[in-house]
């Protein structure tokens, strides 16, 4: 019959109770299957590495132990027990690193940067594959003010450029030049109203007074619970609202230019005025005068003619004269009877 040789066993903790095992001896920890030989003052660790799964892995605390992972979680990976916690051996991430990161190759991921090329920790050169440029010589390009326009608000020539708000400014002023100009609601008003209407406009007469005083000729519009006060230019038209007239500023005053309410009085033979599209006169005719479409006649006779010149009576000078003093009657001045 085979003979049988066993050595000590037992768990690890029973072990750990026991103690040291005589010099030469072998003890097997049944829960860890790790192998031990004593030297009658301390165990040591003998044996190839541990493995099984990562769950499986004892508790580190014997300096010296190797663990490989075979299945699950960190499969592939070998830990070394330091006693206080296990160690991985063989790093496969870059996140395992914590030094320098100077000997990974270049790769999809992962690529080296030339050292000549990093300044104080930062990269001073950039590339588009084919023109390589440093941070100096960029920088100089961007401030390169005869490549690139700056912004000038005290600028006019067309090349300078405008920020944001001094183009809104321009633009208010233009408006300022245009909005006065849609309607004013009187120009004989020779003081201020006590309680206007925000957006009212007035043309200011001559010898204004209160706040209008010396602004003659120009708009005033109230703004914001104050007038506002534009000197107008030539050219400038505005609707006058109660008189339904518009008028025109020549530079020295406001002339009419034009209105809706150009009345025209009919009567003697006038029909239409008002604020008509069309006035139509009406000549009747008789007594020697005639009326066609678009020319009025008289008819000569009884010493009455029609020229060129106009129409004129035939008279005999010396017989029939004027009576200048009985209303221009003709009156016979002589009669000759004559001789035999």
């Amino acid at each position: 019959m085979a003979q049988t040789i066993q050595m000590k066993r037992g768990t690890k903790a029973e072990l750990t109770t026991y103690g040291a095992l005589k010099a030469g001896e072998l003890g097997f920890c049944t829960d860890t299957k790790e192998v031990y030989i004593g030297d009658g003052t301390a165990n040591s660790l003998v044996g190839r590495a541990l493995s099984g799964p990562e769950a499986s892995r004892p508790a580190a605390g014997a300096a010296g132990r190797l663990y490989y992972v075979t299945t699950g979680t960190n499969a592939g990976y070998l830990y070394f027990d330091d006693a206080s916690g296990w160690r991985r051996v063989n790093a496969q991430k870059l996140s395992d690193l914590t030094g320098s990161v100077d000997d990974i190759a270049d790769g999809s991921t992962y690529a080296k940067v030339l050292k000549a090329d990093i300044s104080a920790g930062h990269v001073n050169k950039v590339s588009d594959g084919t023109n390589v440029k440093t941070a100096a010589e960029i920088r100089t390009h961007l401030e390169d003010a005869s490549k690139h326009r700056t912004i000038n608000d005290a600028g006019a020539a067309i090349t300078d450029l405008w920020s944001a708000q001094k183009i809104r400014n321009e633009i208010e002023l233009a408006k300022h030049n245009i909005e006065p100009q849609a309607s004013v609601k009187d120009q004989n008003l020779a003081a201020p109203l006590a309680s206007p209407v925000e957006g009212d406009r007035y043309i200011i007469p001559a010898l204004a007074t209160g706040a209008w005083s010396g602004k003659t000729g120009q708009i005033a519009e109230y703004q914001s619970s104050a007038w506002v006060f534009y000197a107008p230019a030539v050219g400038w038209t505005a609707y006058v609202d109660d008189e339904q007239k518009i008028y025109s500023w020549n530079g020295s005053a406001w002339v009419r230019t034009g209105g809706a309410l150009q009345t025209i009085t009919a009567g003697n033979g006038l029909t239409g005025g008002g604020q008509a599209d069309s006035v139509t006169l009406h000549i009747g005719t008789g007594y020697g005068i005639g009326v066609s479409a678009d020319a009025i006649a008289v008819t000569a006779g009884k010493g009455i003619s029609v020229d060129a010149a106009g129409v004129a009576a035939n008279i005999d000078g010396s017989s029939i004269v004027y009576d200048a003093a009985n209303g221009n009657k003709l009156t016979v001045a002589s009669i000759d009877g004559g001789t035999f």
